[in-house]
């Protein structure tokens, strides 16, 4: 891994982090392509049919309104390489429910081309 490479990296986990634990939603949104595909598997997209979003707009209204709603996310694990990234991301809703997401980040030209994420939370 050359030195540009590694500092690209750390930024990219420093940014996710600082993103999510402040919903800075214009620094989250420039670490995405603009047609990054999303593929989340959760209690109701189950692994045969999982949830799949083109785009990064979409990005955009989730985390707007989980700023807005008071959400608080934690962003822990986080590694990346040159081409790919990892972490989880616990999001604590108003009102007590817990969502713990683990995500595997495909990059391309320091974007996130491609977020697979399996995601549980409380009922």
């Amino acid at each position: 891994m050359t030195a540009k490479t590694a500092s690209t990296t750390l930024d990219l986990v420093e940014t996710l982090r600082r993103g999510f634990e402040e919903w800075d939603v214009e620094a989250l949104l420039s670490l995405y392509a603009d047609d990054v595909e999303q593929i989340q598997v959760d209690r109701d997209n189950p692994p045969a049919a999982p949830r799949v979003r083109h785009g990064k707009e979409h990005y955009r209204g989730m985390f707007e309104h989980c700023a807005a709603a008071g959400v608080k996310a934690s962003v822990e694990h986080a590694v990346a390489g040159p081409d790919r990234a990892a972490a989880t991301v616990t999001c604590a809703f108003p009102g007590g429910r817990t969502v713990v997401a683990n995500t595997i980040l495909e990059l391309r030209d320091g974007r996130i081309v491609r977020e697979h994420t399996v995601a549980c939370g409380d009922s």
